[in-house]
């Protein structure tokens, strides 16, 4: 079989190509690379997948997700049986090792393997013998810094398939902006790809914000909106493996229905157990940290929701993506509280990188290399994993190393060059220019959150698409073209609790005392400059509130200009503006483990 219309019936059973596969499909067939943006639920594998079965040489597809493999896997092999093959590090040696003499036989069409399996100079001896024709990265945003799921260790994997003589390389995502799809493109070497997107409108979801004032008005919150069984099945995102199992022990409660927590931290037949349960229909809501959903292919999700605001659109797009896949109406939540900005903050910190911590791991690198080659864990090059990942990064755009894919709790590659003051000054730009990403993913989370135009038209003008003028299928299309297709989520009272109903929480709608923050904004920028020793930014919030703490009294904090100036205002309204500032860059991070606030070079305080 040759045909790909052909291949489409008989093989996926479509009657038709949805809009951008056939492009994407006959690129791959005719040995073109291809940089394919299309949105969850859209058919992105297909576009891989069906050329690979048609020809007559290997397809690799590189995924970062287990789950989605098996899905993938599982699901070709009902279609295709003996043409499709896995490779991680959840099987065991001899099965690995069959499935590679199976590929080398010429038995398989599409291997798929986790990226750090190219780590192994022997797994690349092995294919080196294949003849190796789709190069397919899934998943393609890890490889650009300015992604919202970054990871160094896909740098490498274009090299990989040029040295496997790979005849093309497909690079598929699902949230790119057109930033981070240049990016892509550059970090896999594509050559003049066809580039495919396909517009990221959803046109089947209703978008919706709810402010939640507190844990209990979010928990109340939730109950409301999956209470009908028109709701359901449902996906709860929530953003730690301790909330999963807090979220989902207390909507079984609310609602008395069968509800799961699934994570990363369970077992794998554990996680099976439950994907299959919900994809059986068995559990209607299961209650998951980000692990879960890439390999879980259900058309029929009514509603998703998401107990906390993700750290960029992109991660909350492609986890709302997978209601309606069905293209029936669903609806997509966002349940937003203002500590989860503090949230926000508190990583971009985190991962910020100071020179002597970006000297101290280089070094330790250095050190741990005398053949040219590192191999090490990340708790020896240092004490805060996203910080080193963040300078593994920064050192592999500065060509003084090319990281290559390994496990989670590793990093492995090879020294490019001497670190000297050329690099570690192209390290501190790219240093300066992730933290400014950072920021800008910041902002933009936040200004969909409080937007008072319509949410559909800013996802799609964040995304750069064309068409975001084009009338949606659901009109009104969100919470603010529409404040009734919420009604039921926002109407709720905040739940009673042992110690009685809490009121109290605030709404993400500015204080009216806080209509003009000039004054406050022009405070906190000269108590940055002035503080000696400098303060981070819950120490300038007790200050500028006239905290009366030992800290305050023994570094004078209580002489300076504003000290108390805005005791009248709530803690959490100054914090509020203190990130705001920092959004903006009107006042800076130090980075490291005890961050401090700083004025941007070449400003001081005003005297």
């Amino acid at each position: 079989m040759t045909d790909p219309n052909a291949a489409l019936t008989e093989i996926f059973g479509f009657d038709h190509f949805r809009p951008g596969q056939q492009e994407a499909v006959e690129g791959a067939l005719s040995g073109r690379d291809v940089l394919l943006v299309m949105p969850t639920g859209a058919g992105k594998s297909l576009c891989y997948q069906l050329p690979a079965l048609l020809r007559d040489d290997l397809s690799i597809v590189v995924s970062p997700l287990v789950s989605l493999m098996l899905d993938q896997v599982e699901s070709l092999e009902r279609r295709v049986g003996g043409k499709v093959a896995l490779i991680n590090a959840q099987q065991d040696a001899a099965t690995n090792r069959e499935v590679l003499e199976r590929a080398q036989r010429g038995e398989l069409r599409l291997l798929y393997v986790a990226p750090e399996r190219f780590a192994s100079p022997g797994f690349l001896e092995a294919l080196k013998a294949v003849k190796i024709g789709c190069f397919v990265v899934d998943e393609a945003h890890c490889v650009s810094q300015w992604g919202h799921d970054f990871r160094p260790d896909y740098f490498r994997l274009g090299d990989a398939a040029r040295w496997l003589g790979a005849d093309s390389i497909f690079a598929s995502t699902a949230t790119a902006t057109p930033q981070v799809a240049r990016d892509i493109a550059e970090r896999l070497g594509l050559n003049e790809p066809v580039s495919v997107a396909t517009g990221f409108d959803r046109p089947n979801l209703t978008f919706a914000v709810a402010p939640s004032k507190s844990a209990s008005h979010a928990r109340s919150q939730l109950a409301a909106a999956l209470a009908t069984p028109e709701a359901r099945p449902a996906i709860v995102y929530a953003g730690t493996r301790k909330q999963t199992a807090e979220v989902a022990s207390n909507l079984a409660s609310d609602l008395g229905i069968k509800v799961v927590a699934y994570h990363a931290g369970l077992d794998r037949e554990k996680r099976a157990k439950i994907q299959r349960s919900f994809m059986d229909g068995s559990v209607d809501v299961v209650v998951a940290t980000n692990a879960f959903g890439m390999g879980v292919d259900k058309a029929n999700v009514r509603t998703v929701v998401h107990v906390s605001v993700p750290q960029s659109i992109e991660a909350w797009y492609q986890e709302a993506g997978r209601a309606g896949r069905d293209g029936a109406p669903a609806r997509a939540l966002l349940l937003a509280q203002n500590k989860d900005k503090g949230l926000h903050v508190f990583f971009i910190e985190r991962a910020e990188v100071d020179e002597a911590e970006l000297d101290r791991v280089a070094k330790r690198i250095f050190s741990s290399s005398p053949d040219g080659r590192y191999d090490a864990e990340i708790s020896e090059l240092g004490s805060n994993p996203d910080q080193v990942r963040s300078i593994i990064g920064h050192l592999a755009r500065a060509g003084v190393l090319s990281p290559s894919p390994a496990p989670t709790d590793r990093q492995i590659g090879r020294i490019d060059g001497a670190y000297d003051g050329r690099a570690r000054s192209l390290c501190q730009t790219s240093a300066k220019q992730a933290t400014k990403a950072r920021w800008a993913a910041y902002r933009s989370v936040w200004h969909f959150v409080e937007t008072p135009s319509c949410r559909r038209a800013a996802v799609l003008t964040h995304f750069g698409d064309r068409d975001r003028d084009a009338a949606p299928l659901l009109v009104p299309c969100c919470d603010v073209c529409n404040p009734e297709s919420i009604a039921d989520v926002v109407s709720v009272e905040v739940r009673a609790t042992k110690k009685g109903a809490s009121s109290s929480g605030r709404s993400l709608a500015p204080r009216a005392a806080l209509a003009d923050s000039s004054e406050l904004d022009e405070a906190i920028v000269n108590l940055v400059a002035s503080a000696h020793p400098q303060v981070g930014r819950t120490r300038a919030v007790e200050v500028l509130r006239g905290g009366r703490s030992k800290v305050i009294a023994a570094n004078h904090y209580d002489e300076l200009e504003n000290y108390g100036a805005f005791g009248d205002l709530h803690a959490a309204d100054v914090l509020g503006r203190v990130d705001a500032l920092l959004a903006e860059g009107r006042i800076v991070s130090s980075g490291g483990r005890f961050p401090k606030l700083q004025s941007p070079a070449g400003q001081g305080a005003r005297r």
